[in-house]
């Protein structure tokens, strides 16, 4: 399969959803001062859900079907503005704006739509029209639900929504074999997912920036920022050592998925330390999360690294390093010492992925 390459059009799009993501930071922490309490954590997830659904259906299309046309561009554009407006429509409290958010991705949802029946009239040596009808299908279907959800009184409304987005975020995977026979363009999707990752963390930084004093320098400014480099290493290690480039029969499912998890828990990771930069007291219940988001981001980096290209020679010692590191974090209750830990856990797990050898490089095709 030939490669392709990521425009800059999907760059400035994903521009906007990194922005989102601050948009949904700034939500949560006016929901609860409790940032592991279960209404922030589901609240933080369901929107989490909602954007990520909407970036991986619209990054599929792209993946698929993106020729550089006028009307390719244009929908770029429009799909930008909605994803904006959308972003305005989130508010800690649901119901608040819950009319304006669900309208707003009805128009998403059809959008995408349309550009699916479109760009496959216009170019049918593309893709199958099966898989169109999955993405279609899928999409109308969660058009249904808004609309059902909008009719239905204030608690209840919300859950129908929701259900709606879980079924739309796995509805694809249901049809896993129309997807297998029109693979994506493997090393674009990787890309965009791993250039996604690479916006994250500079909103971290920007996050830290954020709360430096110039005339009162501390040491925990300098830790935090170690932390972010070394989670910046081990996500691009892992990157550079496992993509496979030679992929043609990949669905983007998996990886999707797992980013899901390393984007979710990487932005809590950035909340929880951008509330301790803040001088705020931390939980007891937020320091035990902050530790297992620790696990879950390391543990999806390692899955994700086997279904791609397995380049981690000593397995058992790297999961070992991602247990002692999360159980250590659970028994320490010092929030700085934590975060020590976790920073020489992932710089071993750097040296690993770094002294690792791919299946190409050994010769193993």
């Amino acid at each position: 399969m030939k490669k392709k390459e990521v425009s800059m059009s999907e760059l400035f799009f994903d521009l906007v959803f990194v922005f989102v993501l601050s948009t949904i930071n700034q939500t949560i922490e006016h929901i609860s001062e409790d940032l592991a309490s279960l209404e922030s954590l589901g609240k933080n997830f369901t929107m989490f859900l909602i954007f990520f659904a909407i970036w991986v259906y619209r990054t599929l299309l792209v993946n698929r079907f993106f020729e550089q046309k006028w009307y390719q561009y244009l929908f770029v554009f429009i799909d930008m503005f909605l994803v904006l407006l959308l972003s305005k429509a989130t508010n800690a409290d649901f119901q608040q704006t819950f009319k304006p958010f669900v309208t707003m991705s009805i128009l998403i949802f059809l959008s995408i739509a349309i550009q699916y029946i479109l760009n496959y009239k216009l170019n049918k040596q593309v893709v199958t029209l099966q898989l169109v009808k999955v993405y279609v299908s899928g999409l109308l279907l969660m058009i249904i639900v808004s609309l059902v959800s909008l009719a239905l009184p204030a608690g209840i409304n919300f859950w129908i929504y929701f259900i709606g987005i879980v079924i739309m975020a796995i509805f694809p995977v249901l049809f896993l074999k129309v997807s297998k026979e029109n693979p994506l363009f493997f090393s674009h999707f990787s890309e965009r997912l791993s250039l996604f990752m690479i916006l994250l963390f500079g909103e971290g930084i920007v996050q830290i920036v954020n709360n430096v004093e110039i005339a009162h320098i501390n040491v925990l400014d300098v830790v935090y920022f170690v932390l972010v480099v070394s989670l910046f290493m081990v996500y691009t290690l892992h990157y550079k050592k496992s993509l496979n480039y030679e992929r043609d029969d990949a669905t983007g499912f998996a990886s999707a998925y797992l980013h899901l998890a390393l984007i979710f828990t990487l932005d809590f990771i950035f909340l929880i330390m951008n509330k301790v930069l803040a001088n705020h007291e931390i939980s007891t219940v937020e320091l035990y999360i902050y530790t297992l988001a620790f696990g879950i981001f390391l543990l999806a980096i390692y899955i994700d690294t086997q279904l791609h290209n397995s380049v981690i020679d000593q397995r058992a010692l790297f999961i070992t390093i991602i247990l002692i590191a999360t159980i250590i974090g659970l028994i320490i209750t010092n929030i700085y010492l934590v975060t020590i830990v976790e920073i020489i856990g992932i710089l071993l797990l750097c040296f690993i992925f770094y002294s690792g050898k791919s299946d190409d490089e050994i010769g193993i095709k």
